[in-house]
């Protein structure tokens, strides 16, 4: 590359970090009605359980006899909610470092090689 070309790419790359960018996040609008203003036809349901034909069963909690179809937008789930994944573990997570270094290296080379309390003892006494 020539020396223009080169000094042409960076004066872009220095410049382009000024220039103003139309970008924002966007808003998603989700405003759930309340019960009451939802399509619901009550006179349409009653007729349609009382075109239901009557059973000799005897009834009970047990026997459900009444099926409703049921058909609306189902609701945002989040899997990450309640778990801080910013700052520290996650519980039921992978192991950290330090986990995987106290479970792999052997009891003698994980404790201190001499107690120190001794052998600052020893070395006063000489």
């Amino acid at each position: 590359m020539t020396r223009r070309a080169i000094v042409s790419a960076v004066t872009i790359l220095l410049v382009s970090q000024f220039l103003p960018v139309n970008a924002a996040p966007q808003e998603v609008a989700v405003d759930p009605l309340p019960a009451v203003e939802l399509p619901v036809n009550l006179e349409r349901l009653k007729r349609k359980l009382a075109a239901l034909p009557a059973t000799d069963e005897e009834r009970s909690l047990l026997k459900l006899n009444f099926y409703l179809e049921v058909y609306a937008r189902a609701p945002r789930i989040n899997p990450l909610e309640g778990f801080d994944i910013h700052t520290g573990p996650v519980p039921f997570g992978g192991p950290s470092d330090a986990d995987m270094r106290a479970l792999w290296t052997p009891r003698e080379f994980s404790t201190p090689a001499a107690d120190l309390g001794s052998v600052l003892g020893w070395i006063f006494k000489r």
